[in-house]
């Protein structure tokens, strides 16, 4: 079948954010935030401009996604100088960020485990570590 594994990509992507898109939605987070929240549990205390590469968004679009995560109370944004006397905006999440963050992460887990049901193992190993190579193929396209 010819772009046999475009159909699949986008097929997997969009069953993928339909099943969390729902849950989310139940957590009143827009469509980046838990992306957001997920990054910033694990690099905590970060730059504005470390947390929009993380996420892989331009830097427009995470100021945006901050402000309303802001005025919802899951974040907060600090000024700070950083080298050259420039000054940039230092994330950290809330508490109430924290717990959010902790239901968007159990979410995550179980679309990955619904990913997964019926693989493997190593199966589930195999799958990963060749859909890494995917990714980094295209990334340094």
């Amino acid at each position: 079948m010819e772009n046999r594994f475009h159909r699949l990509l986008i097929c997997a992507s969009a069953a993928h954010k339909k099943y969390c898109r729902q849950r989310f939605q139940e957590l009143d987070l827009t469509e980046g935030q838990p992306k957001v929240l997920a990054v910033l549990s694990a690099m905590e205390n970060c730059l504005q401009k470390e947390l929009a590469e993380a996420c892989r968004v331009e830097p427009a679009t995470m100021t945006s996604l901050i402000t309303k995560m802001e005025e919802r109370g899951l974040i907060v944004r600090e000024r700070e100088m950083v080298s050259g006397g420039k000054r940039a905006y230092r994330i950290s999440l809330t508490d109430e960020g924290r717990s959010v963050a902790s239901e968007v992460k159990e979410i995550i887990h179980a679309a990955e485990q619904q990913c997964f049901d019926g693989f493997t193992q190593k199966e589930k190993e195999e799958f990963l570590k060749m859909f890494a190579r995917v990714a980094e193929n295209l990334e340094t396209f």
